[in-house]
């Protein structure tokens, strides 16, 4: 649980971004911002895939 619980946060937090209205207006304001969430994820998973929590 503890390996999905960092994306959890991050995903929850979009929502919360989107939720309350603070991205951006335009659509590609939203688009950046989105895309920046994924990416954020993507490097999230390859830190850990490559230093996993158990080994260190």
């Amino acid at each position: 649980m503890l390996y999905w619980l960092p994306r959890v946060c991050v995903l929850l937090l979009a929502v919360l971004l989107i939720g309350f209205g603070l991205l951006p207006y335009t659509a590609a304001g939203v688009a950046n911002t989105l895309l920046m969430i994924i990416l954020g994820l993507g490097l999230l998973s390859l830190t850990l895939h490559v230093f996993p929590p158990e080994h260190h």
